[in-house]
């Protein structure tokens, strides 16, 4: 029973010795100090007092053993792939990835359209939007067709 009292002695004087001077209010206690620093922790400062954030600058590299590899050499359609095409009966859609080093434009997705028995009926071409991508990233395609009951992409055309 005599430890209770003890530590709620301690409990009370350690608590008032706290109220009476705040260490937080302190702003001469050099143990804790609030920064009020509203500034990114990686930014550049312009001419005209703006601050622009460069956080993404600033971000480690993934690791050697995770790093997304590039396609070198000249063959586009390596480069380029289409992925999540979808043709609905009247428009044909999807994407492109620009898997190589390069920045790549004026991509344009090659397609046929087949009838029910598999025979061309019709084939085109239908422009990425945005016009330039950069590698690593990708631009998407939308177009209509002449109708037909399949319509698949055959490949691409670009230009480095």
């Amino acid at each position: 029973m005599n430890f209770l009292y003890l530590t709620v002695a301690l409990s009370i004087l350690l608590i008032s010795s706290i109220s009476a001077s705040p260490l937080l209010a302190d702003s001469t206690n050099t143990k804790i100090q609030i920064s009020q620093i509203d500034e990114p922790f990686c930014y550049m400062k312009t001419p005209d007092g703006k601050t622009v954030d460069l956080g993404k600058l600033c971000e480690k590299p993934p690791a050697s053993g995770t790093s997304q590899t590039c396609i070198t050499g000249s063959n586009m359609a390596a480069k380029v792939s289409i992925t999540q095409a979808n043709y609905d009966g009247k428009i044909f859609s999807g994407k492109v990835f620009n898997q190589g080093c390069k920045i790549i434009k004026n991509v344009k997705v090659n397609y046929e359209v087949l009838d029910e028995s598999g025979s061309l009926i019709d084939n085109g071409f239908i422009d990425a939007q945005p016009a330039t991508i950069a590698p690593g990233e990708s631009a998407a395609f939308r177009g209509a067709v002449v109708a037909g009951a399949k319509v698949q992409a055959t490949h691409t055309d670009a230009q480095e």
